[in-house]
């Protein structure tokens, strides 16, 4: 329906210009259509096409000109006739549906070969590193020198005073068929070749395109891309043929293979095409020169062939890059270290070593500096280089107290004071009386020569200094012992404190913070040790105490002023007598006032707090009554008493001492008993009054077999215990409301194997025995 329309648009269009031509020398209604030669038409369609009249124009300037209804439908058979003539000899030139080259396998390749991070071969980390991938592209704007092949889809764009889109692909003739212009060979031609020779085709059917003010334009883009496929071969990881896209290179497909192997070259590598060795390629010039000129792109058919190594070397020891190179013929050891990206810093350049393999064994061969460039290598060699010494040559050093100390240069004639000079003099506290220079002699050992700094810094006395010698200047802080004071007891910051000459008690108290609200100002002790003198004498007393009073405001007055401290001195601010923080004890359960309660009174009783609370409710069930108290070494725990016997004779024995946090608690009056452990049927059943723990047990099904009846024992509320008793006859405890009756399981027995092996081994030693006396007996 589409090709119709089209023919009929023609037909409008060429009738509109023919006729209107032939006007010109005689009446349009006597134009004969069928009699018309075929260049006529082809001029009036031409004509037509450079007009750009549309359909409704070209049909109103025929009727125009008076042609006749006949004289238009024979222009469209004259023009159907030519349509097909034109269609028959494009299929001449038309591409198969599937070109020999689409019925091959396209799949492009994918790398096989794993990555390797263990060569050590200089260069294998361009094909094995996961954050470098030279993986064929094939999504990349076409360059204006690729070369159009066999296979290859172009895009041709037309817009402007015509729109049209063209999908062409190159058939087996090299050539792109486009509709109404023919065939046009552009196999072989680069692509912006291929552009200009489809752009000038095109002026034949659009002929604005070429016109010096164009009103059509043209655009070529490549679509699909054909693929090639490659040969890898040689050593490399995974050889063979690759498919690769048209645009691949050679180190797209050295990356697919895996790269050269571990004696594969890397300098040495040949592309052979058609039976010619196409390129030779050294990858050092893009790892050494960053020059990527050696990665041509591949062809079809392409041999690719990674020959083994022939000179290999290591590198090992202060280069910067260690491992093994690959060095061509000719190259020196300056070239190595080159391709080791040269020496590090801290490289001894006075000699580096060949390790040479030979066929008695090996040799070292030292090369100095300067002859690294003549120095030749051969395959198997090692070179090694080693860190420059640590020793200076022109050193020396000076500690303690100068303001600026450190190493410093040592040149000949350099005097003790020059050098103390140089570190920008003593510090105040310097020690005068002495110093120490440290002097390596020749075989490494040391001297010491001692000095008079103050003789030194006075220039009474000289010292001519060598390299390496060490000063050393102490201060008088250095060689003695810091003096210090200890504040301990009622204070805020207790602790040792620098000692002070003219420090006095008050300063002592307020360095540690001042006084605490229990401290007693009026009985502080000073614990001073013997003086020098006094200890140089042996005696029993090993120090002395003073007892010293001070204003809790710390002011100023005779008694601070006149005690000054000493060296050493022991600071102890005692705790007044009857100072005491606030305690607080608790009542809980079955009082009147339950609650939390001051305790005012060092002599204050269980009997007395139940008092303050206002005593006991008609629920309160004393028995019960419990006692938890809490200490630093146990925490908290409970303490089992009798408040019946405490609350009728209070102020007894029974009756015990609150301490602070102390928690007295008065359950109401209980009516159950629990029964747990190794008894049938473990549950709480009512209390019955002069019933012992078996009846209990019994109520609950009665022993289990594992039961240890003997250890059966009694819990009462107030955390007393009763355990049962006897022998043959068992006399089980009593139980009062609240109490737990446990019943424990019999601790699982060990069979002693050892034991009986022990046994039998004696029976059978005596039966010997015996059987020998009877022997000898006989």
């Amino acid at each position: 329906m589409k090709h119709l329309l089209q023919t009929m648009l023609t037909v409008f269009f060429c009738l509109a210009m023919l006729l209107a031509a032939q006007a010109q020398t005689q009446d349009v209604k006597n134009v004969d259509v069928k009699s018309l030669s075929q260049s006529e038409i082809d001029k009036a369609q031409k004509a037509m096409s450079d007009a750009g009249l549309s359909e409704e124009e070209a049909i109103q300037l025929a009727r125009q000109r008076g042609a006749t209804e006949q004289q238009i439908s024979d222009m469209r058979k004259r023009l159907q006739e030519q349509d097909t003539s034109k269609q028959n000899m494009y299929n001449l030139y038309e591409e198969p549906e599937t070109l020999p080259e689409e019925q091959e396998d396209t799949y492009l390749s994918q790398r096989k070969a794993e990555l390797r991070t263990d060569l050590e071969v200089f260069g294998a980390y361009l094909f094995n590193n996961e954050n470098l991938t030279f993986e064929p592209q094939v999504n990349i704007q076409t360059p204006k020198n690729y070369e159009i092949g066999f296979g290859d889809q172009l895009l041709i764009q037309i817009w402007g005073n015509s729109q049209n889109t063209y999908q062409l692909r190159v058939n087996n003739n090299g050539q792109i068929v486009i509709p109404d212009l023919g065939p046009v060979y552009v196999a072989g031609l680069s692509f912006d070749e291929a552009e200009k020779k489809i752009v000038k085709n095109l002026t034949a059917i659009y002929a604005d395109m070429g016109a010096d003010n164009p009103g059509t334009f043209a655009q070529l883009d490549m679509g699909q891309l054909r693929s090639i496929r490659v040969n890898m071969l040689g050593e490399v990881v995974t050889p063979g043929t690759y498919t690769l896209p048209v645009t691949a290179t050679v180190f797209n497909g050295l990356y697919l293979s895996g790269g050269p192997n571990e004696i594969g070259s890397f300098r040495n590598i040949k592309v052979i095409r058609n039976n010619k060795i196409e390129k030779v390629i050294d990858i050092y010039n893009l790892l050494i020169n960053a020059d990527p000129s050696d990665n041509i792109t591949l062809k079809d058919g392409d041999i690719v062939i990674v020959p083994p190594a022939e000179k290999q070397v290591v590198v090992n020891g202060e280069f910067k890059r260690n491992g093994i190179f690959e060095i061509k013929e000719g190259e020196m050891l300056n070239d190595l270290v080159r391709f080791a990206g040269g020496f590090n810093a801290g490289a001894f350049l006075g000699n580096t070593q060949i390790v040479r393999k030979t066929q008695q064994g090996q040799q070292i061969i030292d090369v100095p500096y300067e002859q690294l460039g003549t120095t030749p290598l051969v395959k198997g060699d090692t070179i090694q280089n080693t860190l420059i010494t640590d020793r200076f040559e022109n050193r020396v050093s000076i500690e303690g107290a100068v303001y600026h100390p450190g190493e410093y240069e040592w040149t000949e004639g350099l005097s003790l004071a020059q050098l103390i000079e140089k570190a920008d003099k003593l510090l105040p506290e310097a020690f005068k009386g002495r110093g120490l220079i440290t002097r390596y002699n020749s075989d490494r050992t040391t001297s010491a020569i001692a000095f008079d700094v103050e003789d030194i810094n006075s220039g009474k006395q000289n010292i001519l200094l060598q390299p390496d010698d060490e000063v050393l200047i102490k201060t008088h802080f250095d060689l003695k012992e810091q003096p210090y004071i200890t504040v301990n007891g009622e204070v805020l910051e207790p602790g040792p404190f620098n000692w002070s000459k003219g420090m006095t008690l008050g300063d002592a108290i307020f360095l540690a913070g001042g006084l605490t609200e229990g401290a007693d100002s009026t009985f502080i002790e000073i614990a001073r040790r013997l003086s020098y003198n006094d200890a140089t004498v042996l005696s029993d007393t090993i120090g002395h105490v003073i007892i010293a009073n001070i204003s809790r405001g710390l002011q100023f007055g005779k008694n601070d002023a006149e005690m000054k401290l000493q060296p050493w001195d022991q600071v102890s601010v005692r705790t007044a007598p009857n100072f005491k923080q606030n305690e607080t004890v608790f009542i809980s359960g079955e009082v009147t006032y339950a609650g939390a309660y001051a305790i005012t009174n060092k002599q204050m009783r269980i009997s007395d707090l139940v008092q303050m609370a206002g005593g006991t409710t008609p629920k309160a069930y004393l028995q019960g009554a419990t006692l938890e108290r809490f200490s630093e070494e146990l925490g908290a725990e409970q303490v089992a008493i009798n408040l019946q016997n405490i609350l009728n004779t209070p102020r007894s024995d029974k009756d015990l001492l609150l301490k602070n946090s102390d928690r007295l608690n008065i359950p109401e009056f209980m009516q159950t008993v629990k029964i747990i452990g190794s008894v049938q049927n473990p549950f709480s059943i009512t209390f019955e009054s002069g019933r012992n723990a078996r009846y209990y047990v019994e109520r609950t099904g009665g022993f289990q077999a594992q039961a240890n009846k003997k250890k059966t024992y009694v819990q009462y509320p107030n955390g007393e215990t009763a355990v049962t008793k006897g022998f043959i006859f068992r006399r089980y405890p009593k139980v009062t409301p609240g109490s737990v009756v446990v019943v424990p399981e019999k601790p699982e027995k060990e069979r002693p194997q050892g034991l009986w092996l022990a046994i039998a081994s004696t029976m059978s030693s005596m039966a010997v025995a015996i059987a020998t006396v009877i022997n000898v007996s006989k």
